[in-house]
């Protein structure tokens, strides 16, 4: 099986969700190899790419906060990285003018439909893939997460929010054959509704509105047309999860596990993993493996649904 990207560049335009600010951002084809890449076109060519890595991670409150040797930053990078992981797309340059990524819905879904319709386009250079071979859990007894072997990639998450009406949500999913596509990119991000006034004076959320965030009150779950999914929130867990592990820049054959989890310690998670030395091994992709990852096996009535 060999890597992929876009057919055709696309545009996007939106607001960041914790800056606030308005951006356009461009996605252009890129070569085998190539990686997901950013690059910030406000400021001097020479500092402005921006490789997702784990280890670029700089900061994981509330978001995924990409940064260079340069100290040249991408925000909120975790939706569309998602999009990428779950399509199955392995190289792709973005072009922005500002610091954040847009927040369009809240969710994937609108960075899934723009890739579908550019088009994907299958590369020259064979896939490589991360496969787990043995068990590494981080965090406490409140809060971890764990990468184990398994035959296929899937996310089991739970979290727990008691004194809301989201209470506790759990899901184990395997995302494979499209489940992506149906199941995960258009579940939206989501806050508590006594968190909101804190958020904005600490300078985060002010691009937040009910247009794309579920807003969590002790009493009832407050989204634009209503919830997609009665778990929407954890569905958004498994997304922000799949774009953080994305950042190993290969697709992982495992299982990760987390409970009351969230971008630090998925990207802790990584870090030791690399640390240790013994828990990935580097595979080729087989035809065997293309059932078991995602990005294949999208059917057309996926498509149809989303677009």
């Amino acid at each position: 099986m060999f890597q992929k990207s876009i057919k055709n560049s696309f545009t996007l335009k939106g607001r960041g969700l914790h800056l606030g600010k308005d951006v356009e951002i461009v996605v252009h084809p890129a070569p085998a190899d190539h990686g997901i890449v950013f690059k910030r076109t406000d400021v001097d060519a020479c500092h402005a790419y921006i490789k997702a890595s784990f280890e670029n991670v700089s900061k994981t409150y509330l978001r995924t906060q990409l940064t260079n040797s340069f100290g040249i930053s991408i925000v909120t990078a975790e939706h569309i990285l998602a999009a990428f992981a779950g399509l199955g797309i392995h190289n792709a340059l973005i072009e922005l003018g500002e610091e954040e990524i847009p927040i369009l819905d809240g969710s994937s879904r609108m960075f899934v439909k723009a890739i579908l319709e550019s088009g994907v386009a299958e590369l020259d250079k064979k896939i490589n893939l991360y496969q787990v071979v043995n068990s590494i859990r981080v965090g406490n007894s409140d809060a971890w997460a764990e990468l184990r072997p398994a035959k296929t990639f899937s996310i089991d998450f739970e979290m727990d929010w008691p004194g809301t009406a989201l209470g506790n949500q759990s899901l184990d999913m395997p995302i494979v054959n499209g489940a992506f596509v149906r199941e995960i990119c258009d579940s939206r991000t989501f806050c508590r509704k006594s968190d909101v006034v804190r958020l904005k004076d600490e300078g985060f959320a002010i691009g937040g509105g009910i247009e794309n965030a579920i807003v969590v009150g002790e009493d009832e779950m407050i989204a634009h047309n209503g919830l997609r999914y009665s778990d929407e929130c954890v569905r958004h867990k498994i997304l922000d999860a799949l774009g953080d592990l994305s950042l190993v820049g290969k697709p992982i054959l495992g299982k990760f596990v987390s409970c009351s989890g969230g971008h630090g310690l998925t990207n802790m998670l990584l870090r030791e993993s690399f640390k240790r030395g013994d828990i990935f091994v580097s595979k080729e992709f087989s035809d065997e493996d293309r059932d078991k990852l995602p990005g294949f096996d999208i059917s057309n009535a996926d498509i149809k649904n989303l677009l």
